[in-house]
């Protein structure tokens, strides 16, 4: 059976609607100058610190730090319904747990809005745990989440790592997992190649159709599981 670790945003779900309300209802709210849609789509996977701290006034820790509480606030409020789910994600990630492959979510999206965004779609049943980042500082990357699975005895060799962005790769490469990078998501097939992709796929169904030809493990059925 293997590891399987996919990121959240840009690989499972499309959170760029849900960004951009929150941050424009964060920035109303709290005097901010109000980013555009362009600026939002470019900090999607590296989570809002990014987008906020070229503000006015953001380089204060304590400004900062009230900043984003206003905006997770607003995301857990308004934001999570406003997430699209990529056609064939659900159907992939029931069949790869059927299988019994060790499912897990991992992104810089501190971890309790990460299952919040999960369960409103029924798929949080589907994952053995959900890793994710801080709302508060220190702020983590990639990287430091997927270390952080490996200090808790989560990872293992020659798993993998799905994901749309350079960071998954890389953090991908620096924990002995295979990098799988979907070029659906934000960032480009450029981008992913350059962090060190050894596979790329244009949709959820080619990564699906990989994955039934590189793990035939039989699939059986989870009287418990609402996954499907």
């Amino acid at each position: 059976m293997a590891l399987i670790c996919f990121n959240l945003d840009g690989t499972l779900v499309d959170p760029l609607r849900a960004m951009y309300h929150s941050a424009r209802l964060t920035c109303e709210d709290c005097g901010l100058p109000v980013p555009t849609w362009d600026q939002v789509e470019a900090v999607v996977g590296y989570g809002p610190v990014q987008l906020f701290a070229g503000l006015p006034g953001m380089d204060d820790p304590a400004r900062m730090a009230f900043v984003l509480e206003r905006y997770w606030t607003l995301f857990a409020e308004e934001g999570v319904v406003r997430h699209r789910i990529y056609a064939g994600t659900s159907l992939m990630l029931a069949r790869l747990k059927h299988q019994g492959h060790r499912l897990y979510a991992v992104t810089v999206k501190p971890a309790r809005h990460a299952r919040q965004v999960l369960h409103h779609f029924d798929l949080l049943l589907s994952f053995e745990d959900v890793f994710g980042g801080s709302a508060q500082p220190p702020w983590k990357t990639k990287a430091d989440v997927v270390a952080q699975m490996r200090e808790q005895g989560a990872l293992e060799p020659g798993g993998f790592l799905v994901g749309d962005r350079a960071d998954d790769m890389a953090a991908a490469l620096a924990n002995g997992l295979v990098p799988l990078g979907v070029t659906y998501g934000f960032g480009s097939a450029s981008e992913l190649k350059a962090g060190g992709a050894e596979f790329l796929f244009q949709a959820v169904s080619d990564l699906d159709d990989w994955f039934k030809e590189r793990l035939r493990e039989p699939e059986f059925l989870d009287s418990f599981s609402r996954s499907e």
